[in-house]
């Protein structure tokens, strides 16, 4: 993985100049090229969970702060999940509120105006509404943290506690990456990175997935807290590329052509992508890697394709 800070010197390297007005320039093309390669695609790696609760005889709910676009729509009840089916047009939309009904297990819901509507009605308050959705990127900015030590973690199943020393951890780098320091010598880390799930003090915090390496008991190990981009992680270089080859377009240098070609694009004038852009879709447009796109089975048809008659 290349966190903000790697990739701005990665930038500065390929540009042969760190000084930092260029490092600033570097950092508004990579983030241009970021966006822009996030918003090209309905990517499966933007895809996040985020919940509502249920009001009674609301309809309309305001959608989570980074929701860029609504992939699907549940409500938990009792333990048990329904989903619902998308609204598929204002027309249908209103027709179905011609009348006035409430349920708590939903048929339909519908997006409008930076909110989420569910038909029929919530009868109960409490249920929880879950939201797939797109996310919205937030540029590259942070840059790395390092302060302190980190003194303790575990391995034990399903336990996701890092405790530090000397540090000053925020409620603000949940969603970016620690990486304990991996060296040969014992109570250091295992040099993965973890996502930070939250922060309960300036000293303690749970990661998404348990810690891996091996059990850090009485450490004083070094470590990084990066903020990363969305992207897979073999991309993470691509707004750094992007931005260096711009840059030697800019000084009409060879370099910039060949880092551009390198960097490729999504297709233009219905020519096909290229570069690494086209690998980019080909490993990653899908969520998995199955031929068979849609069976059917969500739907009011079956695919006969997908049957035998005899």
């Amino acid at each position: 993985m290349k966190s903000y800070s790697q990739g701005r010197a990665l930038y500065g390297t390929l540009t042969k100049n760190s000084n930092s007005a260029n490092l600033t320039l570097g950092d508004e093309l990579a983030n241009d090229d970021y966006r822009a390669i996030c918003a090209a695609r309905d990517w499966p790696f933007l895809e996040r969970e985020r919940t509502l609760t249920t009001i009674a005889s609301t309809q309309d709910y305001n959608l989570p702060y980074d929701c860029n676009l609504v992939r699907a729509v549940s409500v938990l009840v009792s333990n048990k999940t329904y989903v619902a089916r998308m609204s598929p047009s204002k027309d249908h939309w209103d027709k179905l509120n011609e009348t006035s009904y409430t349920s708590d297990y939903p048929e339909w819901y519908f997006v409008f105006a930076g909110q989420v509507s569910l038909w029929p009605k919530p009868a109960s308050a409490s249920n929880t509404i879950n939201i797939t959705q797109n996310t919205k990127v937030v540029d590259l900015s942070v840059v790395d943290y390092t302060t302190g030590t980190i003194t303790t973690t575990a391995t034990a199943a399903g336990v996701t506690t890092v405790t530090g020393s000397s540090t000053v951890w925020t409620a603000q780098m949940v969603g970016r990456y620690i990486r304990i320091t991996l060296l040969d010598t014992a109570n250091t880390g295992d040099g993965v990175w973890y996502e930070i799930a939250s922060v309960p003090s300036s000293t303690t915090m749970t990661l998404v997935r348990a810690y891996g390496g091996t059990a850090i008991t009485t450490g004083s190990a070094g470590y990084t807290i990066g903020q990363m981009p969305l992207l897979p992680e073999a991309y993470h270089d691509l707004p750094w590329a992007y931005a260096a080859g711009s840059y030697w377009a800019k000084e009409a240098d060879v370099r910039g052509a060949a880092m551009l070609a390198h960097h490729g694009n999504f297709g233009q004038g219905g020519s096909l992508p290229t570069g690494r852009i086209a690998d980019l879709i080909k490993s990653y447009s899908s969520e998995n890697t199955s031929m068979v796109i849609d069976d059917g089975i969500d739907q009011d048809y079956v695919n006969p394709n997908l049957t035998i008659s005899l």
